[in-house]
């Protein structure tokens, strides 16, 4: 089967082949409810439908004008119907816009008002959004919409078929017009909106084909899409797409049932599938704990944030005996660049992790070249103005790929500090990130270059030092933050406990960890621990530390305890892996 042969991003092409070849292999597998007895019942959708339905509605979408490059919202959870309109969306070329509420309602309002958005996907209650919070023009007309009741004054998926042509026409577009623009998640300043063009949206696909391991399998993949972006990467390799029992606009990933989503995944033969960290550690301590093993699924894709070593290893023991956890590192600008296995995690970097070496995230994916530059806070312009650090320093990271996003939807600011033009030709993304490249070619991450304490002993990274704390058992998870002073930052680390430590336990606790600390070189200089119910997350992944928010609220636990921040900080060595 051919796989984007012209470098244009077109599912349609891809579902029509498979549904001339093999019309009954099965494309989406939706929810369907209970039946009398509480099982959960199941509506399989063939290729043959996808295809006809997608073909049908194109037509539908040309008349209301949308068309090539019709910048178009997608805002709908994964769903037969959101298959069909997304491979009708590229049937006639439009270009799709994802952004999610995990950015802030009224973010959204300001960062697509910015884009110049043309149509509208969603929901209904999407579509209220749009409304309330005036989610692109008032005056926009070229509204769908999916599920039940309908909205008014958007069409249904229904409303747009028409008679499909027996030769259905390519959009007229190349390789250099738009395929999408991915929102990030705005947690370390305002989303931006990440341009891929049709030829780097193909690469990408083609990546997370390889990422997916779908090479391996004999059969088409049949992946669950627990992450609504990733709702096509199944259908984009001729394969199943399995709608997961999830409330997306109820439920974040922490929030996620485990036991709906392994019975869904055993009923359906799940071979694959992507998460972040939260949901895929809460599926696996559910699974062991109450005995459920998944035997169809062999490859699990984390992202998003930090796949801890525990978490990985309750994820290998109820997977087929030959699965295999794959911790990948990227960015929505970039995904996926590295990939790191978790029996490579258990047996030989883990250990090292809690040690203070960071956070070994692997080794790049195909076509990916890495570098590590000096940190620089600011815009840098050309590749001549950056030094190249040796193996093990820390530095800035840097990766340059053919499906990373070339630059930023109508944000030349955004794109003059987050990209570096190379002399040789084209540009290198900056992660925004710390870390280095050990003698094995593997990358290990050390936290955000904005997130680092500037102390004046030193810079102190805070993947460097959160893991030693979380060694502790009465740790759940901390994170470090740099309080301004007069002579530098002051490093105060702040700790959520596991549930059930009592209150008359921290002062005895505090000395505890401080002294454990003082054992090691990344964590000698921290003297100031606080403990804070919960750890303030990100919405999108739940599992990222919102360090700004965290920073503001040890600064007033402080100011309440009456610590004077001009305080001298003890010296230390530089801090090294």
């Amino acid at each position: 089967m051919s796989i984007f042969p012209d470098d244009i991003f077109n599912l349609a092409d891809i579902a029509l082949e498979v549904a001339r070849k093999d019309p009954e292999r099965i494309a989406v597998i939706d929810l369907d409810g209970f039946d009398s007895g509480g099982k959960r019942r199941y509506k399989r959708y063939t290729y043959r439908q996808l295809s006809a339905d997608a073909e049908s509605v194109a037509p539908g979408l040309r008349e209301m004008g949308i068309a090539e490059r019709t910048r178009v919202v997608f805002m709908a959870p994964p769903s037969y119907e959101a298959c069909v309109i997304g491979l009708a969306l590229t049937r006639v070329g439009a270009a799709t816009v994802w952004i999610d509420t995990a950015v802030g309602y009224l973010n959204i309002t300001e960062r697509l008002g910015r884009v110049g958005i043309e149509a509208f996907f969603g929901i209904p209650i999407a579509h209220l959004g749009r409304l309330v919070f005036g989610w692109g023009p008032r005056s926009l007309r070229k509204l769908l919409v999916t599920g039940r009741p309908g909205f008014p004054g958007a069409r249904t998926v229904d409303s747009l078929r028409r008679p499909a042509p027996a030769e259905p026409p390519p959009p007229q577009i190349g390789p250099d017009d738009p395929a999408a623009i991915l929102y990030t998640t705005g947690s370390t300043g305002p989303a931006k909106p990440a341009l891929y063009l049709q030829r780097n949206f193909c690469r990408l696909f083609r990546q997370a084909h390889h990422s997916w391991r779908f090479h391996e399998d004999k059969e088409p993949p049949v992946d669950i899409a627990v992450f609504p972006a990733f709702l096509f990467i199944p259908i984009s390799a001729g394969g199943t797409m399995v709608v997961p029992p999830i409330n997306f606009v109820t439920q974040g990933p922490a929030d996620v049932d485990p036991r709906a989503l392994l019975e869904v995944i055993n009923d359906c033969g799940v071979k694959s599938m992507f998460g972040s960290p939260v949901l895929l550690e809460n599926m696996g301590r559910y699974a062991v704990e109450k005995g459920i093993r998944t035997p169809t699924l062999k490859r699990i894709v984390g992202a998003g944030d930090v796949i801890k070593a525990p978490a990985k290893e309750l994820l290998l023991r109820m997977m087929d005996y030959q699965g295999e956890v794959f911790a990948n590192y990227g960015a929505t600008e970039a995904m996926p660049t590295t990939e790191m296995c978790a029996r490579e995690t258990l047996n030989e970097t883990w250990g090292k992790t809690v040690k203070g070496a960071g956070i070994c995230v692997g080794r790049p994916l195909p076509g990916v070249e890495l570098k590590i530059i000096s940190i620089v806070d600011g815009p840098v312009r050309t590749m001549a103005q950056t030094e190249e650090l040796v193996q093990g320093q820390i530095g800035e990271i840097l990766v340059r790929s053919s499906y990373i996003s070339p630059r930023y939807f109508r944000e030349e600011e955004s794109t003059l500090k987050n990209k570096i033009e190379d002399p040789a030709g084209g540009s290198w993304h900056r992660y925004g990130d710390t870390g280095y490249l050990d003698e094995a070619g593997r990358l290990w991450v050390c936290g955000r270059v904005g997130h680092r304490v500037k102390s004046p002993s030193g810079p102190l990274f805070p993947l460097l030092c959160e893991a030693i704390f979380e060694t502790h058992p009465k740790v759940k998870r901390c994170g470090l933050v740099g309080i301004p002073g007069s002579s530098g930052e002051l490093p105060v680390i702040c700790v959520e406990l596991e549930p059930g430590i009592r209150r008359s336990e921290r002062r005895a606790l505090r000395e505890e960890l401080l002294r454990m600390a003082a054992k090691y070189e990344p964590t000698r200089s921290i003297q100031h621990l606080l403990f804070k119910s919960s750890l303030p997350l990100d919405p999108r992944h739940n599992s990222k530390i919102e360090r700004p928010v965290l920073a503001r609220w040890a600064a007033g636990e402080l100011r309440k305890q009456k610590l004077h921040l001009s305080q001298p900080v003890p010296k230390t060595k530089p801090v090294r892996p």
